[in-house]
């Protein structure tokens, strides 16, 4: 029988990248001019609608509204008697839902010839406004192409993030690879931090298949051609007949599996729980005064405030070590920033005057200036990130407060004579101060002083 293959295309989790109808391109090639080896496979394709694809390209157009335009471009170019269905996951349910279980297979598996217009009608219909559950996705995906009758089973999935929900995608995707032994899923990391790039690495690598980096659309739209032509990896051979062995009896004794060793670079004083993947069990604790220690050969989480660095993978006898990055906030106020997932908006930790640095896991993060969001902060795996906010400064201010009101007229503070400064991230403000409007254009590091005496 033909090959099988379930591509998954995530386009999602804070891209930064430019999408190009490259992408459509070279998809287009990739399945059209080779229609003999194509012919008749089936692909399940999965449509990221998270939040993040509202985000806007520098082309001015939204990243979901790229999505749709690629596969109005697959769909036109796969032959006629492709398997096709179309599956969406994030667009039922808006992000403040926290719905980890948003997804839905629209258009289920038949001829291109069929459901062509169906999945054209559908996918246009998509709206992207939730969280992205791949965990939860890749369990169904795995489903969907079980019901379908060709080997392989293969799943590409593109992604530029990591999950947003609870489970371990790697875990699962390992579960998923020992039930069924057909089943390669390649992965494709598209301008992805470290974090999720381990992840995705993860993710290939128990399940057979190969890992991709991209960042770029062009990149990006080379690494998918590669994984559509990638080869399963062979089965292994089926037993051979043998003479009847003699009688012969042999005692193995073997020791205990080699235990591993998880180690970390960066660790606070106060420490990062270490839990089992799948069964969530706290099993210990790294510090920077406990840099090490000792499990079984599997797969680990470790906690970061509220985060949590997943899919890292301890083999037996060997030392895994992850380098988790440190965020600094210069002239921090004494009430606090809160660090939120640039994405979802969760929670992660704080960050005082008194205190004014935290590990964090390599990732994307925003920080919070009272009511003004510093967004899209990138911190690769081992960097020491400074921020260094602007500040506004006015002296002579009233007990009862002037407002800063940012570019949007949104008041994100106030300075008054018991707090007449307030550090801000650069951008446009202005000061209110009775009937006079004062327009402040605060760059990074800038020191802005307004003198009422």
């Amino acid at each position: 029988m033909s090959p099988h293959i379930l591509l998954a295309i995530m386009w999602g989790l804070g891209m930064h990248h430019k999408v190009s109808f490259g992408i459509c391109a070279v998809l287009g090639i990739s399945f059209a001019a080779s229609t003999p080896v194509n012919a008749g496979k089936s692909i399940a394709l999965i449509l990221d609608a998270s939040g993040s694809m509202n985000a806007k390209l520098t082309e001015g157009r939204t990243r979901i509204e790229a999505a749709k335009t690629a596969v109005e471009d697959i769909v036109g170019k796969l032959p006629a008697d492709v398997r096709i269905s179309l599956r969406a996951y994030g667009h039922q349910s808006p992000t403040s839902k926290h719905d980890c279980q948003d997804t839905e297979l629209m258009v289920g598996f038949d001829g291109l010839a069929a459901n062509k217009d169906s999945i054209l009608s559908k996918s246009r219909s998509i709206k992207a406004q939730g969280y992205t559950p791949i965990t939860y996705v890749i369990k169904l995906a795995a489903e969907d192409v079980g019901k379908e009758d060709a080997k392989p089973h293969v799943v590409i999935l593109v992604s530029d993030g990591k999950e947003t929900c609870k489970g371990d995608p790697c875990a699962t995707a390992k579960a998923l690879a020992d039930a069924d032994a057909s089943l390669v899923i390649h992965t494709i990391g598209f301008a992805v931090d470290a974090a999720a790039k381990y992840q995705l690495q993860c993710i290939a690598r128990v399940a057979r298949g190969k890992y991709y980096d991209a960042d770029s659309a062009g990149k990006l739209a080379e690494a998918l051609g590669e994984a559509t032509k990638a080869e399963a990896p062979p089965p292994p051979p089926p037993p051979t007949a043998s003479p009847a062995p003699r009688e012969t009896t042999r005692i193995a004794i073997t020791g205990p599996p080699k235990p591993g060793k998880l180690a970390i670079k960066n660790a606070e004083m106060m420490g990062h729980v270490v839990t089992e993947a799948e069964t969530d069990k706290e099993v210990g604790k790294l510090s920077s005064f406990t840099t090490s220690i000792e499990l079984p050969a599997g797969f680990y989480n470790v906690a970061f405030g509220k985060a949590q660095w997943k899919s890292i993978e301890v083999k037996s006898g060997e030392t895994t070590t992850i380098v988790p990055a440190v965020l600094e906030i210069r002239n921090a106020s004494i009430s606090g920033h809160r660090v939120l997932d640039n994405e979802t908006g969760e929670d992660l930790g704080g960050i005082v005057s008194t205190n004014p640095r935290m590990t964090v896991l390599p990732s994307t993060f925003a920080v919070t200036f009272d009511k003004a969001v510093w967004r899209n902060i990138e911190i690769k795996d081992g960097e020491h990130k400074v921020l260094n906010p602007g500040t506004i400064k006015v002296e002579g201010a009233p007990i009862t407060g002037i407002p800063i009101k940012d570019s949007e007229g949104t008041v994100v503070g106030k300075v008054s004579s018991t707090g007449n400064w307030m550090p801000l991230p650069p951008g446009k403000y202005t000061v209110e101060i009775g009937n006079q409007t004062v327009p402040v254009d605060l760059a990074e590091g800038q020191d802005m002083v307004i003198d009422l005496k």
